[in-house]
């Protein structure tokens, strides 16, 4: 049986049409996975960056009020205990092997013992710097976001370049 010349150029046209076809469907498929992965991520992270900003402005709130305001023994109780809880609860949502982490756990940790009307300059100082630690951390964050939703997973150089603009030391 011998083939046509115009018999081969549709057989040929069949198949590199199914070949288009076939890569078109592979690089959509791995597409779709990267956006979904991406979107996750992301929508995980701006999750994140509420509840750290929430937790460290309420702990920042009620320690600063406690300082100040003269309490009852059950509402101080009640307020001494939402201290700890906010404080344990903002430690576990950072990264204790992370430098800067580190900075604002020990913030964390300094705070609530300055807590006193007489030490009242220097909580002023220490929440102080603890928002400024954790503005910067979450300005990190929300870049890291923006970047990765432009070029999927950042590579080591990308996030040492975000970390030296974003972060001071």
């Amino acid at each position: 049986m011998e083939y046509e010349l115009k018999d081969i150029i549709t057989i040929g046209g069949i198949f590199l049409t199914f070949a288009v076809g076939l890569a078109g469907l592979i690089i959509g498929v791995k597409n779709s996975k990267k956006t979904i992965f991406i979107n996750s991520v992301t929508a995980s992270r701006t999750k994140w960056i509420d509840t750290i900003r929430n937790s460290i402005a309420e702990f920042c709130g009620l320690t600063h009020h406690f300082s100040l305001t003269p309490l009852a023994d059950p509402e101080k109780t009640h307020v001494i205990e939402k201290i700890d809880r906010l404080r344990f609860l903002i430690k576990l949502q950072l990264n204790r092997n992370d430098e800067f982490d580190k900075k604002i756990i020990k913030k964390i940790d300094i705070i609530p013992d300055l807590a006193d009307p007489k030490k009242i300059n220097e909580l002023e100082k220490e929440i102080n710097e603890l928002i400024e630690l954790t503005q910067d951390l979450l300005k990190l964050e929300w870049e890291g976001i923006k970047e990765e939703t432009k070029k999927g997973n950042l590579t080591k150089k990308q996030k040492r370049v975000l970390l030296n603009k974003y972060l001071k030391s």
